[in-house]
């Protein structure tokens, strides 16, 4: 194998570690990843598993089949996760079956008053400015920066 085809391999392991691995860990699916990453089904991953796992992610994503990904690709890869995403929680919030999601259900999941009150770091039934920032960045997901105490 040549030096450049090494660099990407450890690359798309490096992706697939990082990126995917916060994914896998959020998403409780442990078991169902492992299973998709196992490929010869004996119980433990391999570099060459875990490789083989990311080089195929990366080949779904490069659909012009050029071996890099574009704007257009990524932006598609993401528009693809959120899909996915919105898929699940319409599935998990929506106790009517209606294939929608009202303000109730939505809320049946979130008590605000609860909410209010963990952001209310100092009690005063009001949020401020700084409170209010804390909260936005704290519920920041997906690389974006945290915010720096």
């Amino acid at each position: 194998m040549t030096l450049r085809a090494n660099l990407k391999i450890a690359g798309l392991v490096a992706v697939l570690a990082l990126g995917g691995g916060a994914v896998w860990a959020k998403s409780g699916g442990h078991a169902k990843h492992f299973g998709e990453i196992d490929a010869d089904g004996n119980g433990q991953v391999t570099q060459a598993e875990l490789a083989a796992h990311a080089a195929a992610r990366f080949a779904a994503a490069d659909t012009d089949g050029d071996g890099q990904l574009n704007a257009e690709e990524l932006a598609n890869r993401s528009k693809a996760r959120r899909a996915k995403r919105a898929e699940k929680m319409l599935d998990r919030l929506d106790t009517d079956g209606n294939g929608k999601l009202s303000q109730e259900e939505i809320m049946a999941r979130r008590d605000p008053a609860k909410m209010f009150e963990r952001l209310d770091a100092d009690g005063n039934g009001a949020l401020s400015a700084e409170e209010f920032a804390k909260a936005r960045h704290h519920g920041k997901r997906h690389g974006n920066k945290q915010a720096k105490d």
